[in-house]
């Protein structure tokens, strides 16, 4: 917190127009400015409307014909108007046909005609295993497909959180720079002191420029990369980037980090999909079997028939029929089919494979970002501990420099040490807390 602070107050110092962001309020403001998350949107959206077109292959469809007619043998003029719709019901197999027709000869009474059909499989397509295939599969893919924006929603966050810490260790680091040219600058000033008194040497005095000098340029050079940062991340917030300041505590406490890794291989988001490929080919595979069933069908047939002087006449004059049966259809050969199926059981098998062979990956990225962790936690620890030495030698410095028995250059020079101290510190955290992110990344927690 001490290190948050030091760098606030110095960073805030340089510019009267700044705007503190939180990550919070950064990743709200990636939401609602980057096209990337637009582009997610339209994605989803697209997925939906694949989603709805799959459930609608077997919607009504209609037909509708006209024909007129002329034999010259008895000069008869006929005419016959049919209209029909008919549709695949997915959940069972079955083909519902609805037909009327209506016919003029001129010569005899008009007729029209109504019936009704439906067919209902037994065996191969019963309870429509196959009319269904496609909108299943749709289902699952709709499934993964969802899983595929989270998991790109989820690394695309990673890297630019990691650019937000990225600002604010850029951050300490020109507070830190600053503050060491502000001490090399009362250095010089003191060199220059003693050489007018001719109490150092002009290699002494040229050597402390070279320092002042030095400690510019890292400045600059701090300064140029905190800009380059400032612009990339305000660019994607539509800020101004003279006017953002990363508000992250480089230092803050560490989320719990799991040590049970297989729970957390079994349902990470990549497991899943892969788990959700194996469903789907062993939903085909339900249908390849089924296909290899013979055809077995109840027929059911309803029909109605009028005649009259017209068509009003004809359809209060009507005589119904009705027609039940069962047909049956067995292929000598399923070559094709047989292929089919040895084809999607051999899929299933690369599939399962596919599937251990991405625990086992998994399992040794979240093992080795773990261990990455442990050793980071113990590099910040140290610079700790550095850290804690570099004040107590500064203390001591103070205090010999009070009983005029140290120079004001050594006090400096314990100052600077305090700053390089500081600013290790804040790089072993920073590494740290990019490390934490790449591990909440890799097990689908980053984006609760």
């Amino acid at each position: 917190m001490i290190n948050k602070q030091f760098a606030t107050l110095v960073f805030l110092s340089l510019s009267t127009q700044i705007t503190a962001i939180t990550l919070d309020e950064y990743t709200e403001k990636l939401l609602q400015e980057h096209p990337f998350y637009s582009k997610l949107a339209l994605s989803e959206k697209a997925n939906q409307l694949s989603h709805q077109s799959s459930h609608l292959a077997y919607d009504w469809t209609t037909e509708l014909s006209a024909n007129a007619g002329h034999a010259s043998s008895n000069s008869r003029n006929s005419e016959t108007i049919e209209v029909g719709t008919q549709k695949i019901i997915e959940a069972t197999g079955g083909r519902l046909n609805l037909k009327h027709s209506w016919s003029d000869t001129n010569q005899s009474q008009d007729t029209n005609l109504t019936t009704i059909s439906y067919t209902q499989p037994l065996l191969k397509n019963r309870a429509g295993i196959n009319t269904s295939l496609s909108a299943d599969l749709a289902d699952i893919d709709l499934e993964i497909r969802k899983l595929g924006i989270l998991e790109q929603s989820e690394s695309f966050l990673a890297i630019k959180i990691k650019s937000f810490i990225e600002l604010a260790l850029a951050q300490h680091k020109v507070a830190t720079y600053k503050n060491d040219a502000a001490l090399s600058a009362m250095q010089l000033a003191i060199a220059e002191e003693k050489y007018t008194q001719s109490i150092l040497s002009e290699s002494g005095m040229l050597q402390e420029k070279d320092a002042f000098i030095r400690d510019q340029q890292k400045l600059l050079q701090a300064e140029q990369t905190l800009q380059t940062a400032k612009k990339e991340l305000a660019a994607w917030v539509a800020l101004n980037p003279n006017e953002i300041f990363s508000e992250y505590d480089l230092h803050q406490a560490l989320p719990t980090i799991a040590t049970e890794i297989s729970p957390i291989v079994a349902v990470n988001r990549a497991t899943q999909q892969l788990e959700l490929e194996k469903d789907k080919l062993e939903r085909r595979l339900l249908s390849n079997e089924n296909k290899l069933q013979p055809n077995l069908n109840l027929n059911v047939n309803l029909a109605s028939q009028g005649t009259g002087s017209d068509y009003l006449n004809s359809l209060s004059n009507q005589t119904t029929s009705y027609e039940i049966g069962f047909a049956f259809t067995y292929p000598l050969t399923n070559t094709e089919e047989n292929l089919q199926l040895e084809q999607t059981m051999n899929a299933i098998a690369q599939q399962k494979i596919t599937i251990h062979e991405n625990a086992l990956n998994l399992s040794l990225q979240i093992d080795s970002v773990i261990s990455r962790i442990g050793l980071q936690q113990q590099l910040v620890d140290i610079a700790h501990q550095q850290l804690q030495l570099s004040d107590a030698k500064l203390l001591e410095s103070e205090e010999q420099f009070n009983k005029a028995m140290l120079q004001k250059s050594n006090v400096i020079s314990a100052k600077k040490s305090v700053n390089l101290a500081r600013f290790s510190h804040a790089q072993a955290a920073a590494s740290l807390q990019k490390t934490v992110i790449d591990y909440l990344s890799l097990t689908d927690q980053l984006l609760n």
